[in-house]
C-alpha cells in the first residue's frame, strides 16, 4: 500500500534568511551597519625563503560569534544570529547572544525579517517611566505647593 502523500511547509534555508535579513539591516535607518561575520579555521601551508614547508591554523571570529554583527544609531551593539524555522543556536551561540544583551546591546535570534524587525522596534520603545506614576510622598507634596 502506498504512504499519503503528506504536504510539508516550506522552510528556506538558513542563508536566505541571513540574505534578507542584512538587505532589511541595510535599509532600516535605526541600523548605522551591521556586515556578515563568517566563523570557522583553516590550515595554510607555505614556505620560507629558505624552502622549509610551514603550517598555520588561521581561526575566523571565534566560536558561538553570531552571523551578523553591527551597530546602532544610538551606540548600542547589534548581534544577530540567524536560523532557519527549525534551527537551534549552539550553546556557544546562545551564551554570545545573552552576553550580548546583558552587556546593554541587542541580541537578536532571527528565523525571518519579521523577527529583526519587531525586535528593533521593541528595543527602541519608549520605556515608561516609573517616577511619574509613583504617587507623591508627604514630603514632597509639601516641598510642590
Amino acid at each position: 500500500m502506498a504512504r499519503p502523500f503528506r504536504l510539508t511547509a516550506f522552510e528556506p534555508p538558513e542563508a536566505v534568511v541571513l540574505d534578507a535579513v542584512l538587505r532589511y539591516l541595510a535599509l532600516d535607518r535605526r541600523v548605522a551597519w551591521a556586515h556578515r561575520f563568517n566563523t570557522g579555521a583553516q590550515l595554510v601551508r607555505g614556505r620560507t625563503a629558505t624552502g622549509r614547508e610551514t603550517r598555520r591554523f588561521i581561526r575566523y571570529a571565534f566560536p558561538g560569534c553570531s552571523d551578523v554583527l553591527g551597530q546602532l544609531v544610538s551606540g548600542h551593539f547589534l548581534a544577530v544570529e540567524c536560523k532557519t524555522r527549525s534551527g537551534r543556536p549552539t550553546r556557544e551561540q546562545a551564551a554570545f547572544l545573552e552576553r550580548v544583551a546583558r552587556a546593554g546591546g541587542l541580541s537578536i535570534l532571527a528565523r525571518s525579517v519579521e523577527d529583526v524587525r519587531e525586535a528593533l522596534d521593541a528595543f527602541h520603545r519608549p520605556q515608561p517611566d516609573t517616577a511619574a506614576e509613583r504617587p507623591l510622598s508627604s514630603s514632597q507634596r509639601r516641598s510642590t505647593a
